[in-house]
């Protein structure tokens, strides 16, 4: 998703780049910054995918006698790599950088030129630092970086230290570590201050040490994703971005008041998050397209890696110890936090959060542990007691449903159903505010709809649909849409739903350990021979 170039350029191009452009790209390499950024704010423009310049920041030059274009480091120009290390320069030129990278990322080919290991490894720190004042820009780049399958590959690979940019050592730590070295053997208390100053030492001695632990950068990303969650939207775009820049220089030379850091009780200073980061959730949506994506996203954090987030940790203190046989918690499942966001103010984030949802759900032996069973009822009929009890798995923690059946409702008319079919909805989806809006965006309700059908392909899901009051949603859903693909597709899952189970359609109740390993993607053929029940992948 191309950002809106810094500048532009009308000139025609030119069968061999003149001497004047051709030197304008050694100087990003020149040792004066404001040199860089001179050169790049002239140079950015070329990026836009409708310059006739553009190809000059693809290719490597010759001078006139056939020698390589050296930059000013003395070392052969390669436009594509500086742009990659300006990322890192002062703000207003990581921008420019950024901003150009994102326009030439457009470009398979470029893409994989820029998404290298080290280069990812970059921009997973530099997104999960929350005093990045770039963060989103990074973000974009990551997502088009995304759409090729290797570099969602190698970034599901990565591994990358759990230590952030900003890592402080607590400072009142490190004077109780130091007071209590210089204790005399002559004080009465002399015992208690040493065991105090050797118990802070050694808690110094752990935080080095776990600082150098390797986490996925997955888990870096997701936690951003969370932080981000709380920063106005608006906050994204360039023109705020630019004003972050330019207070951020006022700060640097001194000509503009520095803000007091707050400090939290260990004397760390508390950083605020000043990026959303809504650009993520395309990320997510990118890398689930693979089944280890998916894969990733259905299978609970390891120890390192719910070590290194905000939202594993405050879930670890609250909870007690797992029992034995029991599901670890939702919040260690990285599906479960960022199920949430389908109604999210912002287009990007909750549509990229619903492309990812329904890219996880082709993991059709995941469905169970994705969609918690309804209470049990009296009366409940012998087909749906056997879907929704035969498991040998525990009650699920994580939940999806909700999140794929609210953004369907609207408040008004969920208002004048009847209170028995509400009984039957989740509880986040009954008694609704009424000007509760139905989403908007027509391509977003198709994905939840096919979300739904989706967890048709087994019988538990569709027995969970009907208990739960799917009916109750899509019925009026249906009443008011007018885009003729959702409307089809609705009409699809209402007669899944409602036509009635045989013994043969029960015959994925076997164990669940042969279908553990299943992941229906959209080059894999369903289970079953019925065309309602054959969704493309994204």
């Amino acid at each position: 998703m191309p950002a809106a170039a810094t500048t532009t350029t009308t000139r025609k191009a030119s069968a061999q780049p003149s001497a004047a452009e051709l030197e304008v790209l050694t100087f990003l390499t020149d040792p004066n910054a404001q040199v860089r950024q001179v050169a790049l704010s002239n140079i950015v423009g070329f990026s836009a995918q409708t310059s006739p310049h553009r190809s000059l920041l693809l290719s490597k030059h010759k001078n006139p006698d056939g020698s390589p274009l050296l930059g000013r480091d003395g070392n052969e120009v390669d436009t594509i790599d500086d742009l990659k290390r300006l990322c890192q320069d002062q703000p207003i030129t990581a921008h420019d950088a950024f901003s150009a990278l994102i326009n030439l990322s457009d470009s398979m080919v470029v893409a994989r030129r820029i998404g290298d290991a080290r280069f990812l490894e970059f921009l997973v720190h530099y997104i999960a630092d929350p005093v990045s004042l770039l963060a989103d820009l990074a973000c974009m780049l990551l997502s088009n970086l995304t759409k090729v399958e290797p570099i969602c590959a190698e970034l599901l690979d990565l591994r990358v230290q759990a230590r952030p940019f900003y890592d402080f050592i607590p400072t009142a730590d490190l004077d109780a570590a130091v007071s209590g070295m210089d204790v005399e053997p002559s004080d009465p208390e002399y015992a208690r201050k040493k065991a105090a100053a050797e118990s802070y030492a050694k808690r110094l001695v752990d935080q080095a040490n776990q600082s150098e632990e390797q986490v996925p950068a997955m888990a870096r990303l997701l936690d951003a994703f969370e932080e981000g969650a709380t920063v106005d939207s608006q906050g994204s775009t360039l023109e705020a971005m630019k004003k972050r820049i330019q207070e951020a220089a006022k700060n640097e030379d001194g000509t503009k008041e520095k803000e007091e850091v707050e400090k939290g009780p260990d004397g760390r200073p508390r950083i605020r998050r000043k990026t959303n980061c809504n650009f993520l959730a395309s990320v997510f949506a990118n890398v689930t397209v693979l089944p280890r994506g998916r894969d990733w996203f259905v299978a609970p954090l390891s120890a390192s890696s719910a070590a290194a987030s905000a939202s594993a940790q405050a879930a670890a203190a609250k909870a007690d110890s797992t029992t034995d046989g029991a599901l670890p918690a939702a919040t260690e499942y990285p599906v479960a936090r960022i199920m949430a966001f389908t109604e999210h103010p912002n287009l990007i984030r909750r549509g990229g959060v619903i492309s990812a949802m329904k890219n996880i759900l082709f993991v059709k032996s995941a469905h169970k542990l994705l969609v918690a069973p309804p209470p049990a009822r009296e009366g409940e009929d012998e087909m749906l007691r056997g879907a929704l009890r035969a498991t040998t798995r525990p009650p699920s923690s994580v939940d999806i449903l909700p999140y794929l059946l609210l953004p369907l409702c609207d408040g008004a008319e969920m208002a004048e159903v009847d209170f028995e079919d509400q009984e039957t909805l989740p509880e986040e989806c009954q008694m609704l505010p009424e000007d509760k809006k139905r989403e908007r965006d027509p391509a977003l309700r198709l994905m939840l709809v096919e979300s739904l059908l989706l967890l048709c392909t087994n019988l538990y899901g569709r027995q969970c649909l009907r208990a739960r009051g799917a009916y109750v949603v899509l019925r009026s859903a249906h009443l008011v849409e007018k885009d003729e693909k959702i409307t089809e597709a609705v009409v699809r899952l209402v007669n899944i739903l409602q036509r009635d189970e045989s013994d043969a359609t029960a015959k994925d109740l076997e164990d669940d350990a042969e279908s553990r390993q299943e992941d229906v993607g959209a080059e894999e053929p369903l289970d079953s021979d019925d065309e309602d029940l054959v969704i493309e992948e994204l």
